[in-house]
């Protein structure tokens, strides 16, 4: 009887160590979103700034995606987008809430659909703790709270922008209590920290991390240190601004890179970087080369991102991947990777495709799919293989081949019309199925976070 006792008490220490490795098989998920940067603002797109070998190293050990986008031209409609993995126009969320702003609904109802999944709500069933540190933007009341929608950890700030400097007033949680800001380090370098805090703290299981920075968003607190350095290299005090905050970004991504490194987890962590949306070239001095147009523009410049992923072993080192691809491909590529099953009813509603399906196993449809835009109330664009066409409120509809006219200043309209009038029926159709706006400001504002 001992020895049945005995060989029971082996079998299962046994399947509890299986069944433990198995579950640490999963690979760790950091998502990494930097907040309004330019698309020529980082070294592994251009030389144009400053060098950002932090953030290059993910591009230089994985793949880098030379036609990426986000699914908004601002900061909230872009993040709803990305963490629910569904066209946020879907649900009516096509327009930021700022702060100082009056709109059509009260503020504390203003936020990302409660009936809406996260990230967080699909990757907790497979196993995985989940976190945010930084930015949050997609609502203020409890009912929006990130600690309600899906993320076991939060700390950062719930408004689409905060002060950076230690003297300045910033409102600052951690899963929903208020913090002293003055306590706390320059906002960048905190996000860094409390990440590299998570990222230990969590070690021993699966996890899903999502680095919310708000560098380089404004205000342009740059580090004094940095200022002066980089207005000495570039002779310019506003690229000097974008400069300094995006090289500390960049120093925040290597405290990641290491602590991953240092633990034994970078191997088996998918690792990630992109932008929220087009440069800020105005406020933050951002630089889009070689893209026309900014931030809440329906042209290139508003929803082209720079993006790469590292994932090593699955991705090889180095690779370019030009087919296009959306914010809306994370979440199924992360769920893929995390054992699940996409034909599973249960991912019915997502509308992007497992990025790593489509590297290793390119497909003519991958490179030829239809892609929508629904910006603010009265703008849009789609993308179609090498064609974008572009709608704007009181002007004919514009076409471009951004293949091999990135900056959009040729205008195929009358040229292709045939494919023209094609775009034209395929997107009226997609826009006639969006339900209202959610919300909408009353007045003209020209504020922006």
């Amino acid at each position: 009887m001992k020895n049945k006792i005995l060989l029971l008490a082996s079998f299962c220490y046994c399947l509890f160590v299986f069944n433990a490795a198995k579950a640490q098989q999963k690979p760790n998920i950091v998502l990494i979103l930097s907040d309004d940067a330019g698309y020529g603002d980082f070294s592994f797109q251009s030389s144009r700034l400053v060098a950002t070998t932090n953030i290059d190293r993910i591009a230089n050990e994985g793949v880098k995606f030379t036609n990426a986008y986000v699914t908004g031209a601002v900061c909230s409609p872009s993040r709803a987008g990305l963490l629910t993995g569904v066209y946020q126009a879907k649900f009516g969320h096509t327009i930021n809430f700022i702060q100082g702003v009056t709109y059509n609904l009260p503020l504390d109802s203003l936020g990302l659909p409660v009936d809406q999944k996260l990230a967080g709500d699909y990757l907790k069933p497979l196993g995985y703790t989940t976190g945010i540190v930084g930015k949050w933007h997609l609502g203020l009341s409890k009912q929006f709270h990130p600690n309600n929608r899906g993320f076991d950890y939060f700390w950062g700030f719930l408004w689409g922008s905060s002060n950076y400097e230690v003297n300045k007033k910033r409102t600052i949680e951690e899963n929903g209590k208020p913090l002293d800001a003055s306590t706390i380090p320059y906002t960048t370098d905190a996000i860094g920290d409390k990440s590299v805090e998570f990222i230990k703290s969590n070690k021993d299981k699966p996890f899903f991390l999502y680095v919310s920075f708000n560098a380089p968003h404004t205000p342009m607190q740059a580090k004094p240190e940095l200022l002066e350095r980089f207005t000495k290299e570039l002779k310019n005090r506003n690229r000097a601004l974008n400069a300094a905050l995006t090289f500390n970004l960049d120093e925040n991504v290597g405290k990641i890179y290491a602590v991953l490194d240092s633990l034994h987890l970078l191997d088996n962590t998918i690792l990630v970087f992109t932008n929220d949306n087009g440069g800020q070239v105005e406020m933050s001095f951002a630089d889009n080369y070689p893209l026309r147009g900014m931030k809440g523009d329906v042209y290139e410049g508003g929803i082209r991102v720079p993006m790469a992923i590292r994932w090593k072993n699955r991705i090889k080192a180095g690779s370019i991947f030009e087919t296009p691809v959306t914010t809306l491909d994370f979440l199924p590529t992360f769920l893929t990777a995390a054992g699940a099953d996409l034909r599973n009813k249960s991912y019915n509603r997502l509308d992007g495709k497992d990025l790593m399906r489509m590297i290793k196993s390119p497909d003519p449809g991958d490179y030829n799919r239809s892609l929508f835009w629904y910006v603010n109330v009265n703008k849009g664009c789609m993308r179609k293989g090498d064609y974008k066409m572009v709608f704007l409120p009181n002007q004919q509809p514009q076409l471009y081949n951004v293949k091999t006219d990135i900056g959009e200043t040729k205008d195929l309209f009358s040229a292709e019309n045939k494919i023209a009038n094609e775009m034209i029926r395929e997107y009226s159709r997609w826009k006639e199925l969006l339900p209202p706006l959610k919300w909408y400001p009353l007045g003209k504002s020209n504020k922006e976070e």
